[in-house]
């Protein structure tokens, strides 16, 4: 039998946490087939990928987190109960096996009684799939800060960035549907400290949670590799995929030490949706959501040079659409 082989020196980035499991479980298979996977340390990727493993670290470095709990039966439930306070949520351990179950934008499942989360549980444990109950953290959507960075083999960082979430689809637990580039030196600070805490190297995001009972940052989850905010950093003058393909590629990309602050990114069609959940719980107006978009937008896929990828992507939006319809009038 002829020997595999890959495109020669073809570089591997990972933009999911299936691909990111990929490179780590095979990294010297894929070399082997002439592949170049992006830099990381594959044993703090699966860590990362883990969040027990993930809260683990973060207690033995002192960082802040949500409290949790377990779920390994349905028994732990009853812990979880007398520890935590309603709301809460079930939280996925991996979230891309999660996903394969529930969708991409459904991040975890809500328990508002006891029953809410017995039930919960009952129909995730028969799934196998590892789940905590954590705690909610109390404060607005726009309380979400993201730190961005590639360390290199010494944990020098080859930019750094943050930014904010105004708004996010679905309400409570989703992906950015509105957010702005910021500096937030606290932010950049404590995700920066817990990256080379754990030992990061390459491409990596983390969030946090500014608690409005103590005003900390909670960490939320960290990334191991580009988002779909990749666009907003590109705007704003980093190209994060860029550095991680050309350290790939043997090249050394400057060090960044700049980018604007104050670009916006809106996802009309999920504000939207989030916009109406948040009027009809009193939480935010027609006006102060309209004052909101009195800004430049940026779009994640449309731009007027280019209409193309955003045309496919509404055909697709409007077909799953009219077929939803179609279901709905049978």
């Amino acid at each position: 039998m002829a020997p595999r082989r890959g495109p020669g020196a073809a570089v591997v980035l990972p933009c999911s946490d299936d691909g990111l499991e990929l490179i780590a479980r095979n990294r010297p298979e894929l070399e082997a087939l002439g592949y170049r996977p992006v830099e990381s340390d594959n044993r703090v990727v699966l860590d990362m990928l883990d969040k027990t493993r993930t809260h683990e670290l973060a207690d033995e470095l002192g960082f802040d987190r949500p409290q949790t709990v377990t779920l390994e039966r349905l028994a732990d439930v009853e812990e979880a109960v007398d520890r935590l306070a309603f709301p809460c949520a079930l939280k996925p351990v991996r979230s891309h096996v999660f996903a394969r179950h529930f969708g991409l934008t459904q991040k975890v499942l809500v328990a508002k009684t006891r029953a809410d989360l017995r039930a919960a549980a009952e129909q995730t444990l028969a799934l196998g799939i590892e789940m905590l109950v954590t705690e909610i953290v109390p404060g607005p959507e726009d309380a979400y800060h993201t730190y961005y960075s590639h360390l290199d083999e010494h944990g020098r960082p080859l930019f750094e960035f943050t930014k904010r979430k105004l708004r996010q689809w679905p309400v409570g637990f989703g992906l950015p549907c509105y957010h702005v580039s910021d500096w937030a030196p606290e932010v950049a600070r404590v995700g920066l400290g817990f990256m080379r805490g754990v030992g990061v190297r390459g491409t990596a995001s983390i969030e946090f949670k500014r608690d409005e009972r103590d005003g900390r940052l909670k960490l939320i989850e960290l990334n191991h590799r580009v988002t779909r905010s990749t666009e907003l950093l590109r705007r704003c003058g980093v190209d994060q995929a860029l550095v991680a393909y050309e350290r790939a590629t043997g090249s050394e990309p400057r060090p960044g030490s700049s980018y604007r602050t104050g670009v916006r990114m809106w996802h009309p069609v999920e504000d939207v949706r989030a916009f109406a959940v948040q009027r009809r719980r009193g939480t935010l107006t027609v006006l102060e959501w309209l004052r909101s978009l009195a800004h430049r937008q940026h779009f994640l896929v449309y731009r007027w040079d280019d209409p193309a990828p955003s045309l496919a992507v509404n055909w697709l939006r409007a077909r799953r659409g009219a077929r939803k319809l179609a279901r709905a009038l049978r």
